[in-house]
Formats: structure tokens, C-alpha cells, sequence
């Protein structure tokens, strides 16, 4: 009788550790499964986690080159064109070319990708289209949502030339864009950063004062300005103000139209290693664009922080102006 106890207890205690052993291997499972789905995404990690951000435009170097490192980083990002989503023709700009080639390769993808880029119709100086792009955001923000983790405002115009052989209509453009835009913008998205406690990025002071750059350099100190003044006023809703400063770089740099890149001697358009149409000038450095995470990721960010260039890449100094 004694005997078939300890037999008992011996198939009881084999049992047990059977059934531990199964549960050890589930939760192991589960807990890769996790991992996975919140793990990096190739070529890098994903902090943004789906979260919305908006680049009010990506027709110049600058704001292309920061909505899709942004959306590779897993953000949706909704990037502003001014001829809006492109129709696929041969006439569509470089910009909405090199946004419909990024947007093939990522659904080409197998496995979760939680970044996305969404091309819409965005003029700063235009009411009407500030006020469009609300709608088309909300209508892509994921049910129950209804904020923007960042607005970040790459729009921009400048004209070169000596202050008393310029246009005062020159200036008005400037101001207009540079300035007004980004009150504008502020005003009309400041009621989805409040729901996401999001923050408004703005570029602040870029290259310092310069001859033949006096309207264009007024408007980045307004802009800076500005900034904190609304840092201020904005803090009670939850919503931070950065600005960054991209020190020794031209208007002309920043916000030049981007051009494709081709294969020297084949004429062929070139595709980096993440399936995306090459373009040039390239103005942000790996540096630049670590800097920048940090200044849309982190749960405190600091008031301002400062860009380092592209240093192979020197601007084309006979462009008169550049309107984005």
C-alpha cells in the first residue's frame, strides 16, 4: 500500500512537471511574440510607435528627408505637398515621386511595419488647405484618436540679394510664409497637439546674419520669437514648443527642391538599401537626425536644439529664390 503512494506521488510529481515545463514554454512564446511586435523595425529601431506627426511640407530637402526618416522610425507621418498626393504621371514633383516609390516598397514588406507616409494637400499660407488637412488626418488616425504627437513645421521661402535692389513684395512672401505660416499652423493644429500633449517644432535661427539675407533672417529671429512666446501660452494645454537650430546652413540648402539621384554613366534613378528613389541634397547628418529623435521622442524635451549639416553637399549659389 506504502508502495503504490510513492507511486502515485511519483506520476503526480511527473505530471507537475510536465504541466510547468508546458507553461515555461508558452510564456516564453508569448514573450517573443511581444518582443517581436514591439521590436525593431529594419534598417533601425521603431520609437515612434505609430504615432502621428505632421511635416507641413516635404517639397523641399529638408522636410523630405525628415518626414521619411521620421516614418522609417515607425511614425505616421502625414507630409504636406503643395500639389497634394500624387497622381503617378511623369509631371508629378520629385518629392511625390520619391513619397509613392517609399510608400511601394513598405507595403512590399513582409511582417509588421508601423510606420506609414501619407502625401496631402498642405500651403501654409493657405487657410483653406490648413483646415482640409485636419479632415484628412482625422479621417487616417486610428479609431478613438483624435491628436498629433508633432507638428513640424519645414516650410519655408527666401530671396537673396541686396535689401535695396528687392522687392518689398519679396519681403511680404517671406513674412508671410515664414511667419505668419507658422502662427497659422499653430492655430489651427493646436487643438490636436492638446490631445495628444503633443509639441509644435519650429526651425529657429539657421545660419545667422548675413548680407543679402536681411528679410530672410528677420523672419527666423521672428520665428524664434515666436516660439517662446507660444512655449509660454501653449505650456498650461500640455503642449511643448522646440526649435531647432541648424547652424551653418543657407536657406538655399534647406530649402532647395530635391533632385533625383542617378547611376553615373546609365541615366538610371538610384535606390538605396531600404528600396527608396535616392534624391539630393541630402542636408541632414546621422548626427542631425539622432538629435532630431530626441527632440520628438523624449517625454521632456528641451527648448531648442541644435543641427550639424551634411558637409559633402555645397548649395548652388546663382538660385534666386526658392519658393516651397
Amino acid at each position: 500500500m506504502v508502495s503504490m503512494d510513492e507511486q502515485t506521488a511519483l506520476v503526480l510529481a511527473l505530471q507537475l512537471v510536465a504541466l510547468f515545463s508546458t507553461a515555461g514554454a508558452l510564456l516564453v512564446y508569448l514573450l517573443c511574440k511581444i518582443r517581436a511586435s514591439n521590436g525593431p523595425e529594419a534598417p533601425g529601431s521603431s520609437p515612434g510607435g505609430g504615432k502621428a506627426v505632421l511635416v507641413t511640407c516635404a517639397d523641399n530637402c529638408v522636410g523630405l528627408q525628415i518626414a521619411i526618416h521620421l516614418a522609417n522610425r515607425g511614425f505616421r507621418v502625414f507630409a504636406g505637398l503643395k500639389d497634394g498626393a500624387s497622381s503617378g504621371s511623369p509631371d508629378d514633383s520629385v518629392s511625390s515621386r520619391i513619397i509613392r516609390a517609399w510608400q511601394k516598397y513598405r507595403e512590399s514588406l513582409v511582417g509588421p511595419c508601423h510606420g506609414a507616409l501619407v502625401a496631402l494637400p498642405l500651403d501654409v499660407t493657405r487657410e483653406d488647405l490648413l483646415h482640409e488637412a485636419v479632415d484628412i488626418i482625422r479621417a487616417h488616425l486610428p479609431a478613438g484618436e483624435d491628436g498629433i504627437w508633432a507638428v513640424i513645421n519645414t516650410s519655408g521661402l527666401s530671396y537673396r540679394g541686396r535689401l535695396d535692389q528687392q522687392d518689398i513684395a519679396h519681403w511680404d512672401a517671406i513674412l508671410k510664409t515664414n511667419v505668419v505660416g507658422v502662427l497659422r499652423t499653430a492655430r489651427t493644429f493646436q487643438g490636436f497637439l492638446r490631445s495628444a500633449s503633443g509639441r509644435l517644432v519650429n526651425f529657429g535661427v539657421s545660419h545667422g546674419e548675413e548680407a543679402g539675407l536681411v528679410a530672410y533672417t528677420a523672419s527666423r529671429y521672428a520665428v524664434e520669437g515666436a516660439s517662446n512666446a507660444l512655449r509660454k501660452e501653449l505650456e498650461p494645454a500640455g503642449i511643448k514648443v522646440v526649435t531647432l537650430n541648424l547652424a551653418r546652413v543657407t536657406p538655399e540648402m534647406m530649402f532647395v527642391s530635391p533632385r533625383l539621384k542617378t547611376n553615373e554613366g546609365e541615366g538610371e534613378i538610384s535606390v538605396d538599401m531600404g528600396g527608396c528613389i535616392e534624391y539630393q541634397p541630402v542636408v541632414l547628418s546621422k548626427h542631425s537626425l539622432r538629435v532630431l529623435d530626441v527632440a520628438v521622442t523624449t517625454g521632456t524635451p528641451k527648448q531648442s536644439y541644435d543641427l550639424t549639416p551634411m558637409k559633402q553637399w555645397k548649395p548652388v549659389h546663382f538660385i534666386k529664390s526658392i519658393i516651397v
